[in-house]
């Protein structure tokens, strides 16, 4: 093969390995952190927080306090016994019967049920566009042997990619000695 076509494949595999490699313990940190800080994350599947959390938003929501939540703040709760969970803004507080009245941004109406305290998940603590789909699929029961899977043929494959790397690094190098050395006792015995 091409001394300039092993160069190049050399240098875009590194790359990948590297990339790879750092995606994936990137994105590992990040859910460690989210967790540690007893965040949660929910993928929006609705129009009506839109504009601010459009379908497909990751929203990563922070457990807290009922009484502290106030009106105007994005709460994700459990809308029903199926444990749906919803993510709407707080327009209206009853203290007396312990229950938020919310509203989606894109809706006319308020919601028709009152949201009963004890079913709030937490307060969005903020959105990232266009993540909810990965993360429905990543995280999704049926996908997770396949997630699993893929994450450990990705190590997998860039530590035999360094591995054969490193091995013909070290060809290279040894071969350099030996001509060095070659060449020094062919200049030794012209002399």
């Amino acid at each position: 093969m091409n001394k300039k076509i092993k160069s190049a494949l050399k240098t875009v595999g590194d790359f990948l390995s590297t990339f790879i490699t750092a995606i994936v313990a990137i994105i590992a940190i990040v859910f460690v952190v989210i967790k540690v800080l007893g965040w949660s994350m929910f993928s929006v599947d609705s129009p009506s927080m839109s504009p601010q959390y459009p379908v497909d938003t990751l929203v990563v929501v922070q457990k807290i306090e009922p009484e502290k939540i106030q009106v105007g703040d994005v709460i994700t709760y459990v809308l029903n016994e199926d444990g749906i969970l919803v993510t709407h803004r707080v327009v209206d507080i009853n203290h007396t019967d312990k229950t938020f009245i919310t509203k989606g941004d894109a809706n006319n109406t308020e919601d028709a049920a009152p949201v009963l305290w004890g079913n709030t998940v937490g307060k969005v603590a903020f959105g990232i566009p266009w993540l909810g789909k990965p993360m429905r699929f990543l995280t999704a029961d049926e996908n997770r042997p396949f997630v699993i899977g893929a994450i450990a043929i990705l190590f997998i494959l860039s530590l035999v990619w360094d591995i054969v790397a490193r091995k013909n690094t070290k060809k290279k190098i040894d071969s350099e000695k030996d001509n060095s050395v070659l060449s020094s006792d062919h200049n030794v015995s012209e002399s």
